[in-house]
């Protein structure tokens, strides 16, 4: 039992280091070579946990060598554009000027009413409404609507919104937090202290965020009935 546990511990050690060498990318935004990765590091991290005669190193090993090619499927195709098609599809137009692209729909296996739901999903009710609509390499759509279905902005309608800069979690857990605070500009004792000048202890907040203006959002613990 015990060496199930120590077996699992340093896998999990080990794919979690392998995805955060990957990058950030959500599973529904993985490139092939990435979905690929993925699959394959799942399959091959579950031999040696479920399978005591299997040494862990048989695992580890594929692991690292599949996080090889990982890197190096995203490195060379920047050196050497030309073999980007190797790893990656072309974006695909399906609508060119307002026109549904259908060679190309068909080519991808598409039909009109799986693009009809990413076009409502975007805020559109109709193909009538979008002038370009793309396949990206992903397998995202990216859409750009008619000129009388875009949605104004600010300066196009004569508004001057003041400026709000983001806000960060600084205070969570019980616990501050000092990425959130570099994200701002700030520190702990500046964090203290705005809790001192608003008459709050760590102990009565939940969260806190803030933003490069100094403004704080608290929100406090529920009470307890």
């Amino acid at each position: 039992m015990v060496t199930i546990v120590f077996r699992t511990l340093l896998i999990y050690l080990i794919l979690l280091l392998t995805m955060r060498l990957m990058g950030k990318r959500q599973i529904g935004e993985l490139e092939v070579t990435e979905l690929v990765t993925t699959l394959l590091v799942s399959e091959i991290a579950s031999i040696p946990i479920t399978n005591q005669d299997i040494p862990v190193l048989h695992a580890v090993i594929p692991i690292l060598l599949l996080l090889i090619l990982e890197v190096l499927s995203s490195w060379l195709p920047i050196r050497l554009p030309f073999l980007k098609p190797l790893f990656s599809p072309s974006p695909t137009p399906l609508i060119r000027n307002g026109t549904l692209c259908s060679e190309a729909m068909d080519s991808n296996r598409l039909s009109a009413e799986e693009l009809m739901g990413e076009i409502r999903q975007q805020g559109y009710s109709d193909l009538s409404q979008i002038e370009e609509a793309i396949l990206e390499s992903n397998g995202k759509v990216t859409l750009v609507p008619k000129p009388d279905f875009v949605t104004p902005n600010a300066s196009q309608l004569g508004l001057h919104p003041k400026d709000e800069p983001l806000h960060h979690v600084v205070f969570f857990g019980g616990r501050v937090s000092k990425p959130g605070l570099q994200m701002i500009g700030k520190d702990t004792a500046w964090f203290r202290q705005e809790l001192a000048r608003r008459h709050y202890t760590a102990k009565m907040l939940y969260c806190v965020t803030a933003n490069s203006k100094g403004e704080l959002t608290l929100i406090e613990k529920e009470k307890k009935q």
